[in-house]
């Protein structure tokens, strides 16, 4: 009697032993985080005959200052904190028909400037404190700018989806070149950032308008809102990868 059995297909995978290829992905990734936290820096500016008259006069307005932003929360140090203050003189003018060594400049007054520099999490904060602090006699609002409190956890965050989508853009092409992916050769971060939404522009310049159209104009809160930053992350990584072959095995019997 002569039995026969059936040929049997057998699909396997071999790893060549030549030298390894290699296939190279860049993953990407961008984000988009709600800014928590704003920085603006409001001050003021006096300009007189004697640095005593200058000096009392902004001295005057950064006290009321430091009491608005007292009484709306923040911490001293921890939120805010004096920025800088200057006294610049004032020199007279060249005169237009003046010989070069027989005319001295004159100090004809001076400029004395102060500010306080804010940062802070209360987001709810950033129109309200613009509005009360022109009101004080603030004369100088700089850029109020948005940013994240703890950038590293979001920067975290863009690079594991930026290594997650390296990984499946090289397992998407690998599965299409009919190739393997054996193991990581090489991991490499090529820049993770968060870059903030631009400065909102709150100059006043009360010196520049009356006293009282300033107040009239700041009598509300503008609405502002902090917007989002971008972070971004690029991770590129290398694999070994091995060709993927099919191999047809067959199993005879025999016929007795």
């Amino acid at each position: 009697m002569r039995r026969l059995v059936a040929a049997i297909a057998i699909l396997a995978t071999c790893a060549t032993t030549s030298a390894a290829s290699i296939l190279t992905v860049r993953g990407e990734a961008r984000l988009e985080v709600p800014a928590d936290q704003f920085s603006v820096t409001l001050g003021a500016t006096a300009t007189a005959s004697t640095v005593k008259e200058a000096r009392t006069e902004v001295d005057a307005t950064m006290s009321k200052l430091a009491k608005v932003v007292t009484a709306s929360g923040l911490t001293r140090d921890d939120e805010w904190h004096t920025s800088r203050y200057d006294v610049t003189p004032k020199w007279e003018p060249r005169p237009p028909r003046a010989q070069g060594s027989t005319w001295t400049p004159k100090i004809i007054g001076y400029s004395v400037r102060s500010s306080i520099a804010i940062t802070t999490q209360q987001m709810d904060l950033a129109g309200t404190l613009i509005a009360r602090a022109a009101k004080a006699g603030a004369n100088e609002i700089s850029a109020l700018s948005f940013s994240l409190a703890d950038p590293r956890s979001s920067r975290a965050d863009a690079i594991k989806t930026a290594t997650k989508h390296a990984i499946t853009d090289a397992t998407t092409l690998a599965d299409a070149a009919g190739v393997g992916l054996s193991k990581i050769l090489q991991l490499s971060l090529d820049g993770a950032q968060a870059t903030p939404p631009r400065p909102v522009e709150h100059r006043y310049m009360a010196a520049k308008m009356g006293r009282e159209a300033f107040d009239m104009d700041m009598e509300s809160a503008p609405d502002i809102t902090g917007g989002t930053v971008t972070v971004t992350a690029n991770v590129t990584a290398e694999w070994e990868i091995t060709p993927i072959r099919r191999v047809e095995t067959q199993q005879l019997g025999s016929t007795d």
